[in-house]
């Protein structure tokens, strides 16, 4: 059964038509990406003239296959499956680019956390030489150049807490009322 689409008239129904239709039309779009394994672009211009968009991979991927970039048609509107093919190549070497940046994002993670924990340690070492109460009351003299930009980092820290706590405690002062006044 098909369906007769005409216009709507009236600016504010068709406003909300669109909110409400944009998100079923993106999720079939989805669909059939993810079912059927195809290339699915969608870009929809909502009445105030907003793009939104939906790409299976990508929007621009999908795109970049699909239409030449000079705007000449130089690709049949159906591509061969050897392009498809390259595209689904592309995308594969996309993604295990962005998993060996993660691998080495994780690695440098690892090694900040090494850092840290002997700055840690060498600060709690400096702290018990000195006989100090607390970890900020430690000589930096006595730590390292690899140490102080980790120290210094735990020194705004803290100082940021404290500033925060200080004017959580300040306005809730503010906002409480005077007894003097309550017994009045």
């Amino acid at each position: 059964m098909v369906r007769e689409l005409r216009r709507i008239d009236n600016e504010e129904q068709r406003r909300s038509c669109f909110r409400k239709r944009r998100p079923t039309l993106f999720t079939m779009a989805r669909d059939i990406s993810e079912e059927f394994g195809a290339h699915v672009a969608v870009v929809a211009f909502s009445p105030t003239g907003e793009a939104h968009a939906f790409g299976g991979p990508t929007v621009d991927s999908v795109l970049r296959t699909h239409l030449p970039a000079d705007g000449a048609s130089s690709h049949p509107p159906f591509p061969s499956l050897d392009a498809a093919a390259e595209t689904a190549g592309e995308a594969t070497a996309r993604v295990a680019g962005l998993r060996r940046d993660g691998e080495e994002t994780k690695a440098l993670v690892a090694k900040e956390w090494a850092r840290v924990a002997a700055t840690r340690e060498k600060v709690k070492t400096a702290q018990a030489t000195a006989q100090k109460k607390n970890w900020w009351e430690v000589d930096a003299e006595a730590l390292g150049e690899e140490e102080l930009p980790v120290f210094i980092r735990a020194l705004e820290l803290l100082k940021s807490d404290v500033k925060g706590r200080v004017d959580v405690v300040t306005s809730s002062r503010l906002n409480l009322p005077c007894r003097e006044k309550k017994q009045q």
